[in-house]
């Protein structure tokens, strides 16, 4: 992997990997459900400039996380993954049974994607690399039309609206 730091929040960081031409995102700790959301959001605003339609989404470091997420995820940020311009999803789940668990409870609301969940980051990579060969090694961030990303922003800000109503702030998400 050759990573481009893209962001960070608390228990998540986001990078850009060049040469396998996808968004990689890393989750770590014990996460709460406002660290999810506040996490959610930095992920999301990724998406406005730019198309990523492959993702490598990795919980490996993930030791605890509330069985509220599950749903959550489900019902409030999944649905716009496909919005965004995601395609494929390698998904590697936290080392435990219940990560596994809550993971896949996610991804059975997904149909329309093409996800792969896994144990390790090395199956997803692998995965992820042969599950579409028209996205060649070495490549760029893709630009997206300004119609979209006008559409997207907008979107992206409606969701950051609906998170300050519930208190999701940095702050709260950092010391939940």
């Amino acid at each position: 992997m050759n990573l481009t730091f893209l962001c960070a929040a608390p228990h998540v960081t986001i990078y850009f990997d060049s040469w396998n031409n996808w968004l990689y995102v890393e989750w770590a700790g014990a996460l709460t459900l406002p660290a999810v959301q506040y996490a959610c959001l930095e992920v999301a605003q990724c998406f406005v400039k730019h198309a990523y339609p492959r993702v490598l989404n990795s919980n490996a470091q993930v030791t605890s996380m509330p069985w509220d997420v599950a749903p959550w995820l489900a019902r409030h940020f999944c649905p716009g993954l496909r919005a965004a311009g995601i395609e494929q999803l390698a998904w590697v789940h936290a080392p435990d049974v219940r990560g596994y668990s809550m993971v896949a409870q996610v991804v059975q609301h997904l149909p329309e994607l093409n996800i792969g969940l896994f144990a390790d980051i090395e199956q997803a990579t692998s995965w992820l690399q042969k599950t579409n060969p028209a996205y060649e090694t070495g490549g760029t961030m893709l630009p997206r039309p300004l119609a979209e990303e006008t559409l997207l922003a907008r979107t992206v800000g409606h969701f950051k609206q609906y998170l300050a109503d519930l208190g999701v702030s940095a702050d709260a998400a950092a010391h939940a």
